[in-house]
């Protein structure tokens, strides 16, 4: 199976909420790094979804748009999107739900090592998604 199918298949895991699969195709010490902050494995990526699923319900992710793959590793375009209809935990505090609606473009890079991911980093305008959200000024 190729990388990019791997990662097809992660995200049909976690659009489902289906995190014990998910969680099972990221190695326990990967490094993950996003714009809201950094964890190490994936028990800790599980309870950042169950975060996200908090505050988004319907919260979906659709690879999109350009993709490569070079030896261990794999880059991909993404959308996340969903509404904003519970408690948001940010690291400045909790956020209520808003009621608005987020489609917000990302980036994935992943390297695998004996089939699990070991680096996820995950890139996306952090300012674009506060402000679909009414928190910050849109870009």
């Amino acid at each position: 199976m190729s990388l990019l199918n791997t990662a097809e298949q992660f995200f049909k895991a976690l659009n489902a909420h289906d995190l014990d699969k998910v969680v099972s195709m990221i190695s326990p010490s990967a490094n993950i790094r996003t714009p809201i902050g950094s964890l190490v494995g994936g028990e800790a990526y599980r309870q950042w979804m169950e975060m996200h699923f908090r505050a988004l319900p319907d919260f979906t992710h659709e690879i999109r748009g350009l993709s490569a793959e070079s030896g261990d590793s794999v880059a991909f375009e993404l959308h996340a999107f969903g509404t904003h209809t519970g408690p948001l935990e940010l690291a400045t505090g909790v956020v209520p739900a808003t009621g608005r609606s987020l489609d917000v473009s990302a980036v994935d890079i992943w390297r695998f090592r004996d089939g699990l991911i070991v680096d996820y980093h995950l890139y996306f305008n952090l300012l674009d998604f506060l402000g679909q959200l009414g928190l910050a000024p849109n870009p």
